[in-house]
């Protein structure tokens, strides 16, 4: 292989590693979005879930709440109606939970692959004088080979 070849290999080769760095921070910040819509989306099934429960449960209640019906079956029935509707509010806020976890690792990921392309911009800085010599050693290189 040419020393030509080899230049143009190097400088596609540091190029596509670039590249590749900011693919990876935009795809980790686009992450972090999408995490905080979920957050953002969890929070108001949440809030909404909490605000209709008693709504749903009076709604129930008159459906299960029958006269001459065996009361204690009624009542068994009711008491078991507030413990969906009390799980279901749980279930909404361990979801909030799990979406502000979720929205913490992406933060973290997003953070490792900005420095990560930090260092590598900075390392691209400092071989930028290096790269520039070769570029004019390829010059030298073409002119001495055309």
């Amino acid at each position: 292989m040419s020393k030509l070849k080899k230049i143009d290999k190097l400088l596609k080769v540091k190029e596509l590693r670039r590249r590749l760095a900011e693919l990876e921070a935009a795809k980790a910040r686009r992450e972090v979005y999408q995490a905080e819509q979920a957050v953002v989306d969890a929070q108001n099934e949440e809030i909404r879930i909490k605000e209709t429960a008693s709504e749903r449960r009076q709604e129930k209640i008159k459906d299960l709440v029958v006269p001459g019906k065996n009361p204690a079956m009624q009542n068994s029935r009711i008491a078991n109606l507030y413990a969906i509707t009390d799980q279901e509010i749980k279930e909404s806020a361990f979801k909030t939970t799990m979406q502000r976890e979720k929205l913490t690792e992406s933060e973290e990921r997003l953070k490792l692959e900005q420095s990560k392309l930090a260092r590598f911009l900075q390392l691209e800085e400092r071989t930028r004088k290096l790269c520039d010599k070769l570029i004019d050693l390829k010059k030298i290189e073409a002119a001495r080979e055309g």
